[in-house]
């Protein structure tokens, strides 16, 4: 069925429900999904934000999230400068020491030593001046795109919560966009809110539901994904969206 605004509308009314049921259960930054230390260094490092941004793929996010603390013990220190200087290969084996702290080690070695070069040579060695006062929600997007391993869905993921989270002010949330990942594209697609298989189709689902605020949809189509909409078996009983779901309707989920 072909989702009208209307739909959109009501979808819209069933996320922000959602929102207070999960809560920050599914959050980075205030849920549980991250040691206290994790934590403390993220919010005190913008650089291990960045780090974490970076090493978000393949693998779960608490995983990619830890892994700028725990590269950290395993150095013994997360200066750029440092990092910069010490080779991709000895990065590479700091990271695949069991236990590993990456599915892709040498990949992430690569983006961690450009990503430390670029900080250097453009943000002063501080990640935080890449959102610096008065930039939009827009620039911040295009500069994080800049650094090896972010993607356009990374950089949404970035913006979100930088804005979210750690208080960015931006005039333009309009410009964030929903975040595109596995379990989102599985989401959007059965449910019928996108019928097209591409990332800017599945970006107009976020515009559709919270024009203002289009990444706002990522947190709760995320959290849907990762524990009822699964690539097999979901739990369509469990699903909040299940009532204006095409997959769920075609299978009986209600």
């Amino acid at each position: 069925m072909i989702k009208t605004q209307e739909t959109f509308l009501i979808i819209r009314n069933i996320i922000e429900g959602y929102e207070k049921v999960i809560k920050n259960d599914h959050n980075i930054f205030k849920g549980n999904l991250l040691g206290f230390c994790e934590l403390k260094l993220l919010k005190a490092d913008m650089n291990a934000f960045l780090f974490g941004l970076i090493s978000d793929q393949s693998v779960k996010a608490e995983i990619a999230w830890s892994l700028p603390y725990r590269l950290k013990q395993r150095l013994g220190t997360l200066d750029i400068d440092t990092i910069s200087r010490m080779g991709v290969e000895k990065i590479a084996d700091v990271i695949k020491k069991k236990p590993a702290l990456h599915r892709y080690p040498t990949n992430i070695a690569k983006y961690l030593t450009a990503a430390s070069e670029k900080l250097i040579l453009e943000y002063e060695g501080n990640a935080s001046n890449i959102w610096k006062r008065d930039v939009s929600a827009e620039e911040i997007g295009k500069r994080l795109e800049e650094f090896k391993g972010i993607s356009k869905k990374k950089a949404a993921l970035g913006c979100l919560l930088l804005v979210r989270d750690f208080g960015v002010v931006v005039k333009d949330k309009e410009n964030i966009n929903l975040a595109f990942d596995l379990h989102i594209r599985r989401i959007c697609l059965r449910t019928g809110m996108s019928r097209i298989d591409s990332v800017e189709s599945i970006e107009k689902v976020g515009k559709s539901i919270f024009p203002d605020f289009p990444g706002r949809l990522t947190s709760s189509l995320w959290a849907i994904g990762r524990d009822v909409c699964r690539p097999t078996e979901p739990a369509c009983h469990l699903c909040p969206l299940h009532k204006v779901c095409d997959y769920c309707c075609a299978n009986k989920g209600v």
